[in-house]
């Protein structure tokens, strides 16, 4: 969960509502809190693998579980061009012309590159990558929060007006930043006791990492004057505690967590690809495997492309919204899963999914006109390559040694 919308997003929502945007982290952790206990409730009713994609289909059949998996694909690859835009955006403010289209072009091919070469190497390459990284990025955000605690101006947390737009524009770009939790429920046929334990690890974790981001956002609000305006916000504020050494030092950090959460959003989403190229819902070619390593070479090289291109052309604050809209429409499936006769989960916990799908509705509302687009002709895309699939009798994915890339 914390990636790197951790390292840009302070200042973006801070440019929306100032220091109400503690508040804003507040109401987008609630949420994603509520869907938390909805997909808690659904974890206990099963030991089977697959997460929300499972429980959609269950309850609304293959083309709904179809679409909640071409939506994760999605809101992977959305992600990615985010991850890779932050990569750049970061790096950038290292060098005098660094923060210019070319530099920034640049910057995220250097970075599609290297995950695209790590991920076709294979998934132990990429475990290990993956591992290292995401040790590297929090231990300098609890310094960061547990250091800066101690040079907060408290004048700047005076409230002020806000329109209700922003806020709820606020939240929403909040709630990228809290997406990934649902992770925890896709592999069930892997854990111990998963009817028992699932429900309180997403909990858990969600209650974990918003006291990471309350503590990050504080720190940013109470050092930097103009945290509004920064490109690299927790540079800024390490610079302020630590001078060049700390901003170089978060710099590196800022770029790092973000890389390595673009190699997991790769690994995740070429395997799901994979997954419904076996299953005959997308062209096989799609899931075809290296000779070599056996990772899906072909979705690998798409969706990098893809990404890259989208990191080029896209804003962050934009990605942002599209991939927490794209997550939305996953979660919305899954409350409406809770609700259905026969659900389990007693009352209170259907007005919890049922209120939860109301609010998130209404954050859907804040996604602008070009946001909206670009997800629905995704969602077409997936549609196509779904009924294409279908129309030809799109066989499994290869087998050990069939159909190799």
């Amino acid at each position: 969960m914390i990636g790197g919308g951790i390292f840009i997003l302070p200042a973006a929502v801070a440019a929306l509502v100032g220091p109400a945007s503690l508040l804003a982290y507040l109401a987008a952790a609630s949420i994603v809190a509520g869907v938390g206990l909805t997909l808690a409730t659904l974890a206990a009713r099963t030991d089977r693998s697959g997460g929300p994609y499972s429980y959609v289909s269950d309850a609304f059949g293959p083309f709904a579980g179809f679409q909640v998996g071409w939506l994760f694909c999605l809101a992977r690859l959305t992600a990615m061009a985010n991850l890779m835009n932050g990569f750049a955006r970061y790096l950038g403010t290292l060098a005098p012309r660094g923060g210019e289209p070319p530099a920034q072009a640049l910057l995220v091919l250097v970075c599609a590159a290297a995950v695209v070469g790590v991920n076709v190497a294979g998934i132990k390459t990429a475990s290990g990558a993956a591992t290292a990284l995401a040790i590297l990025k929090v231990a300098p955000l609890l310094l960061l929060a547990l250091v800066g605690f101690f040079y907060l101006n408290p004048e700047r947390f005076a409230l002020a007006p806000v329109l209700p737009a922003d806020f709820l524009r606020a939240v929403l770009l909040l709630i990228y930043v809290f997406t990934g939790f649902e992770i925890l429920t896709v592999p069930a046929e892997e854990s111990l006791r998963p009817r028992r334990d699932m429900p309180f690890a997403l909990l858990a974790t969600i209650a974990c990492v918003a006291l990471v981001y309350l503590a990050v956002q504080t720190v940013a609000l109470g050092i930097l004057p103009d945290l509004s305006s920064q490109t690299a916000p927790l540079a800024a504020v390490a610079a302020a505690l630590g001078g060049a050494s700390g901003r170089y030092g978060m710099t590196m950090v800022a770029a790092l967590s973000m890389a390595g959460c673009t190699l997991v959003s790769l690994v995740g989403a070429t395997r799901l690809l994979y997954a419904m190229a076996r299953s005959g819902q997308v062209p096989a070619v799609l899931g075809a495997l290296g000779r070599r390593r056996r990772t899906p070479v072909v979705a690998t090289f798409l969706f990098g492309g893809l990404a890259a291109l989208l990191a080029i052309a896209g804003g962050y604050a934009e990605l942002a919204a599209i991939s927490a809209g794209t997550r939305m429409l996953i979660y919305l499936g899954c409350c409406g899963a809770c609700l259905i006769p026969g659900a389990a989960g007693g009352a209170g916990r259907r007005i919890v999914a049922a209120s939860t799908a109301a609010l998130m509705v209404l954050l859907l509302g804040a996604l602008e006109r070009r946001e909206i687009l670009a997800g629905l002709a995704g969602l077409g895309c997936g549609t196509a390559l779904y009924l294409v699939a279908r129309r030809t009798g799109s066989p499994a994915a290869p087998r050990q040694g069939e159909g190799v890339a």
